[in-house]
Order: C-alpha cells, then structure tokens, then sequence
C-alpha cells in the first residue's frame, strides 16, 4: 500500500494530492474532503490446494519387472495417456501399476487419484458417476455441489482437472465403458488402468498396451532371494527353480511359498516341493501349464495353519463382500481374531490395505469359500454370515443415528460397541464399507433374513442420500420392498418403496418413481401410520415438481402438512410449508409463497433448525422480490447468507450472494452488485466449485465494466 499526503492552502485555494508508492485499491480525489467511510471490498481467495494422494502403499518386497515399467515411463512421458497393463490373475498387475505410481509420483504435482473397480465390483457396487463424486470430493468439491447425473460429474470433472498434472490409477476394471469418464483430458494427465482383460475398447481409443507375464526362472529366483536371503536361495538353487516353475511364476504364490519357508526355517525347498505335489494328489487335480494347480498350492499353505488360523480363514470365505476389518472378523469368528489374523498375514493370504483393513486377494478368497463349504457344516456358515449382517447392521444403525433426528421405522436400541464423534466420522464409515453393506444385503435377501434386509437398507439411506449413491439406494430397497412384502408389514413396505422412488427420481426414472409413490401410499394407509402417508405425500411433491406440475406439488405438500398439524408435529409442519412456498414460486405465486414461507420459519426457529431457517430466508427473499419489495428481499436474502456460511452449505450461500447481486442491479448500484458477485465468487473458491467460480468471474467482469 503506498502513502498519500494532502497539502492545502487556506484562500489561496491550492489543493494538492500527493500519492506515492503502490496501490492496490481505489483512489479518492476532491477538492474538499469531509468524512469518507470506505470498506474494502473482500479479498477473493485463490481457490485451496487439494493434491489427493489416493494410490496405496507399495507393495512390500516388489522386485523385477523393470520391462513392464519402463514401458510405462515410456508410454506416458507425454499426456493425455492410457496405459492398460493385463495379464493374468496372480501374476501382479495391481502391484506393477501401483509401483509404477509411486516410482511417477513427482510428475504429478496435481495429485494421484485411485479407485479399485474389482473391489466395488465384487460388492455390486460399480457405479461409474458414484466413482467421479469420490474423485470430485477428493479434489477439494463441497458435497453440495456435486451434480446428480454422470454426464454433468463427468463434465465437472474434466472442467476440475483442465490444465492439471494429475494420474488416475484404475484397479480391476472390466470393461473400456468403466473407464473412460474417468480420464481427465489435460495434457499433462495419465491413467493406468489394470485389468485381467486387454480392454480393445480402450485400445482401439489409442490406449497403449503393457502385458504382465509370469517371472521366468531369474526373476522369481529374485523374488524367493529378497525374502530368504541369498545363502538359503543359493544353496538350493536347482530346487528354488522348481519352485519357480511349480508356482507358475506367479508372484502371488511365490511369496506364499516364501512365507512358507521363513515360518519353517528347517524346511528345505525340496520339503515345500514334496508338500506341495501331495497337496495336488490329495485334490485329485491335474497339474496345469507345467505347475501346480493354484488350489493345490493353497492348500499346502492352509494346511500348514494352526486351527484357529485356519478356521477363520474359512470362515473369511464366507464374507460376501471384499475388505474386512478386525471387528469384522472377531464377529465371524465370535472370537478375538489377533493371533489368528496375524498368522494369515504371515502366510500372505490376507493382507493390510489400509489401517484396519484387511482383503484377500480373488484367488485366495475363492480357495477360502472352498475351504468352507468343504470343512463347514452349512449351519456354521450360515451362523458365521449371520454374525457379520448382525455386525454391519449394528455398525449402520449406530452411523445413523449419529446423523441427527428423522422418522425411524427400526427400532435398535442401544448398539454395544458402537459409538461415532461426528456426523462426519459416520458417513466417512459409511462410505468406506460401501461396497460391503450392500454385499450383506444382498447375501441377507438371498436367504430372506428379511429383518436384517429392510433395517439395513433404512439405516443406510443418509449414506445413499448424502453422497448420491442412487444406484446403491434402488437396489437395496428393491430388496427391502420385497422383504417387507414376505413380511406384510405395510409401514415398511411404504418405508422401503418411498426411498426407492426416491433413488429412481434422482435417476430420471420419473414413472416408475410415481408407480412407487402410488404403492407407498397405499401401503402407507394400510399401515394406520399418518406419519408414513406424511412422508409418502412430501415424496409425492418432490416428484411433481420435478416434472414441473406446481399445483399437484402444492396438493401434496398441503396435504402432508394437515396430517403433521393434526399430530402436533410443529417441525413437519414446518418443512411442509417450506415445501409449499418452493410449489408457489415455481408457479410464480409470489404472494402465497411469501405466506407458506412466512408460517415455516417461526416453526423452524422454535424447532431448532438453522440449515432450514437458512433455506426459507433464501426463498422467501425470491418470493419478496417477486412482489416488488427489494428492502425486505435484501434482508432475508442477507440473513439466508450469514446462517447457511455458520451451517457450512456452500451452494445456499452463493445463491444467497448471487441473489443480492441482482437486487443491487435491480436498485442500480453496480458497486454493491460487484461487491456480493466477489463474496459469492470467494465462497465458489473455498468450496471447491471452480467451474461455477469462472462463470461468476465472467459476470463479475461485466458488472464492473464502465
């Protein structure tokens, strides 16, 4: 900032203004100055750094595979770039690309973002435009400004990562269609996509391809060298080759074989040899390709496992989904699983992805499931499942309920073991067994654990509404609303179809939304429950006004708040008016907007909501400045902006500034207008929401053009 000086001659009336040095804001000159108030206008923020660095750890102990890298390197020196490394199962894909991550980390200044598509995949949970809201969150957008639909994620992704130097690492994908929304466009960018399949789909596109074979003798000489040392590998080095070969020179039953060796430190090579050959005779399983059938391989090392060990690795077997967590396992086992699971890391067939988070990799879990159908009775298995549903849905129930009041069918209790700090520490959980939970209720529908089906799939609609999991959200209340059926328990049929056509809404399955609505609300009435219809009614309003009916929005909406007058229910009513007011601006019913607006805020104050108070401010200053009354639309509109930046909701609060943007035009003042597009457009930076941030940059340049 630089200095100014004011120099004046009394009747002579020179008047000089001196101004030295830099300045960064406005200039006043005149000739006589009084008192001047002048408030700087808000610094705009440059929007925050977000580098994500999502890929996981190396893998330990990885050697070799120099070729396949520096194909990679070569392949990717200049984006934007696909690589497709395939090959095999077993034969270390996954750990090429992730080296590979690692090894390029610092030519990817904008972060490395990573999604394993097998995992989701094995949990039914493979939602491409599910994927692009985890990597939009990653990348610094506020949950608020999420689009709904995929070509609007994948749209915002590509406008978020213009201009980046950003890796996406693709894990397990099956098909070309899985991938390429997820590709940014910048040219400094790359994906690595590992597959089992060589994705022509992909390739055709110019996608480059890098194939992962088998280790040939040196190579897994290498492997089993850098676990047992090289006086043990050496001294046996015929036999170690053997090994090589019997192995398939895959890595993954290298180091098994390995792990083998360290636990059995008198065991020679050629003991683990004979071991594994009689293993293959007990199975009765011809050798394949020179080798030892993997099963026979696993089951030289699973035969190897003290019972505790080895029981929890059956029974790990009958898990449907991919990860676990040691609380998982100790409810599978009804047991604590330390020594047990510490034994099973030991012998390389589980390993630890993530702090507390444990996964097989697919050839082992197969073996596992195997291993349980052949030495478990089937009730052990089905008690063994049923323990984990019982765990999850304990889990969700307790993450639901940390999400704040809302109408609860299932009635939990107090969950033993369970407690979460924060909202946010819920739906974190939440998301990370995602994959999972809905594995379990699939698994639980299967054998018509119906109670567990419906109560699962209530408890995890904040998930599904929250962080837009709409697919998630159809198919687990499809199985709830089958479940209620083989139940006849009408409120929660009316439960499970209301959050069903909820899901299909968000999906743009308008019809079959309201074919939903229609059976929610008769099934609701059935129920006795006025509560459930109150809700169906509220569904039934979003849905008209989705399809742009206002008025049959407006019934619907009247309606739903009649029943929560009759039950004294202040805050229904509230929300229901909230609602109405939405129906009457759409419809450009200024007058009777401002008045069901008018009747929900008093009821929202008294019921403690500040988001909703928020919300009604907003649109009640659209609904006054429909009606012509600019001073009271610019207070509301002021005061839906202090609450929703205290509530942390990032769009509401732009559309707040945004509004008093156009007031101040409406009223002429351009500086005033200038002054809340940079209060909105700094808001947009600090959320993430850069695409929006230029579109008012855009605005913000017009309005302050002479």
């Amino acid at each position: 900032m630089g200095e100014a000086g004011v120099v004046s001659a009394e009747g002579g009336g020179i008047v000089r203004n001196e101004l030295s040095g830099q300045v960064t804001g406005a200039v006043v000159q005149a000739g006589d100055v009084g008192v001047i108030n002048i408030a700087a206008a808000p610094a705009i923020p440059a929007a925050p750094v977000r580098v994500p660095r999502q890929v996981p750890a190396e893998p330990p102990g990885f050697v070799n595979r120099t070729f396949e890298l520096s194909l990679l390197d070569r392949h990717l020196a200049d984006g934007p770039a696909v690589a497709v490394v395939c090959g095999l199962k077993g034969v270390g894909t996954s750990a090429v690309g992730r080296r590979w991550a690692h090894q390029a980390r610092e030519r990817f200044g904008d972060g490395q973002l990573y999604v394993d598509l097998g995992a989701l995949r094995h949990g039914g949970a493979t939602g491409v435009s599910d994927v692009l809201a985890a990597f939009l969150r990653a990348l610094g957008v506020h949950e608020s400004w999420i689009p709904e639909g995929l070509p609007e994620r994948a749209a915002m992704f590509r406008s978020m990562t213009a201009g980046s130097r950003l890796l996406v690492l693709v894990d397990g994908a099956e098909h070309a269609a899985e991938v390429t929304p997820l590709c940014p466009a910048s040219p400094g960018s790359a994906v690595v996509v590992t597959s089992h399949r060589q994705l022509r789909g992909l390739l055709a596109e110019g996608a480059v391809p890098v194939t992962v074979g088998p280790l040939d003798a040196e190579q897994g000489l290498r492997l089993l060298t850098g676990m047992l040392g090289e006086e043990r590998v050496g001294g046996q080095r015929t036999h170690a080759v053997e090994l090589v070969r019997l192995c398939g020179g895959l890595p993954i039953a290298l180091r098994m074989a390995g792990a083998q060796l360290l636990r059995h430190p008198a065991w020679s090579v050629e003991r683990l040899i004979r071991d594994l050959a009689e293993a293959g005779r007990r199975l009765d399983r011809a050798a394949t390709e020179g080798g030892v059938s993997m099963d026979a391989f696993f089951e030289a090392v699973y035969e190897g496992l003290p019972e505790g060990a080895a029981r929890l690795y059956r029974l790990l077997g009958v898990l449907p989904g991919s990860a676990f967590s040691p609380g998982l396992a100790a409810a599978v086992l009804d047991d604590e699983p330390d020594q047990a699971l510490d034994l099973l890391l030991d012998a390389h067939l589980v390993e630890e992805f993530a702090q507390d988070r444990y996964r097989m990799h697919d050839l082992v879990r197969l073996h596992a499931a195997r291993r349980a159908r052949s030495a478990e009775p089937p009730e052990a298995r089905e008690s063994a499942l049923r323990r984990a549903a019982e765990w999850y849905l304990a889990g969700a129930a307790a993450a639901d309920a940390a999400m704040g009041r809302r109408l609860r069918l299932a009635d939990h209790g107090e969950r033993a073991g369970w407690s979460f700090a924060s909202r946010g520490e819920a739906l974190d959980w939440l998301d990370t067994e995602r994959a999972d939970l809905l594995a379990v209720v699939r698994a639980a529908a299967a054998r018509e654990w119906d109670e567990i089906v419906w109560q699962l799939a209530e408890a995890l609609w904040p998930l599904h509404h929250d962080r837009g999991y709409h697919a998630d959200c159809a198919e687990a209340n499809a199985l709830g609303v089958e479940a209620a059926l083989r139940l006849e328990a009408p409120a929660v049929e009316a439960r499970m179809r209301n959050q069903l056509a909820r899901a299909q809404l968000m999906l743009g399955e308008l019809d079959q939304a309201r074919d939903q609505l229609v059976r929610a609300r008769q099934a609701a009435r059935a129920s006795g429950d006025p509560r459930m219809e109150a809700v169906i009614l509220e569904s039934l309003g979003r849905a008209a006004l989705v399809q742009a009916e206002p008025d049959t929005a407006a019934e619907s909406f009247a309606a739903a708040s009649a029943i929560h007058e009759r039950a004294g229910n202040g805050r229904g009513v509230g929300m229901q008016q909230y609602h109405l007011g939405l129906a009457h601006l759409d419809a450009a019913r200024h007058g009777e907007a401002a008045a069901a607006l008018g009747r929900a805020l008093p009821l929202m104050v008294a019921a403690g909501d500040a988001l909703s108070q928020g919300r009604i401010h907003l649109e009640l200053a659209r609904a006054q400045r429909g009606l012509g009354r600019r001073a009271d639309a610019i207070r509301s509109a002021r005061t839906a902006a202090e609450i929703t930046r205290e509530c942390r909701v990032p769009v509401k609060e732009t559309q707040a500034w945004e509004l008093l943007a156009e007031l101040a035009e409406d009223g002429g003042d351009r500086e005033e207008a200038a002054d809340c597009l940079r209060r909105a457009l700094s808001v947009c930076l600090a959320s993430g929401n850069l695409p929006r941030a230029e579109t008012l940059r855009a605005r913000l340049a017009a309005v302050d053009r002479p």
